[in-house]
């Protein structure tokens, strides 16, 4: 367990991604599987990797890409509470780590918050590789 102070003086207790429960797995599974799926999306952000010179795209430089992609700005906005409910195991304000309470932060609270767990997210990230199992019930597409 990790104890932040955030930048009002509140502060939260993350919990070991490891400890992640399903309950709040599933809803970053779910978001980043709908994201995976629009294509503009996932353009951009390739694009945006390319120029990058390969370093991954913090979840502010996807969000700044999303904004002007319509279902995508709202699916990051969802997988980034979602990534603080998940790993938030409570906090220092007289109300509970749910969605909906994220959105009753502070601003520069919820951003030291979702600052604080990004590192995370990858952990959590569905698989999208095809199995190298050979007894895999599934083959790899050919594209």
């Amino acid at each position: 367990m990790q104890h932040i102070t955030l930048p009002s003086g509140a502060t939260a207790d993350l919990r070991d991604v490891a400890d992640v429960t399903e309950r709040g797995r599933r809803p970053i599974k779910r978001i980043q599987t709908k994201l995976a799926g629009l294509p503009a999306f996932v353009n951009a952000v390739e694009e945006a990797k390319a120029q990058k010179d390969g370093v991954d795209l913090t979840p502010d430089q996807q969000l700044k890409i999303a904004a002007g992609m319509g279902e995508a700005f709202d699916l990051l906005e969802e997988l980034n509470d979602a990534l603080v409910v998940a790993l938030v195991a409570g906090w220092s304000y007289g109300f509970g780590v749910s969605v909906d309470s994220v959105q009753d932060l502070p601003g520069r609270d919820l951003d030291a918050l979702r600052t604080a767990v990004s590192p995370f997210l990858s952990q959590l990230n569905p698989d999208f590789d095809p199995s190298p199992d050979a007894d895999s019930p599934t083959e790899a597409s050919v594209a």
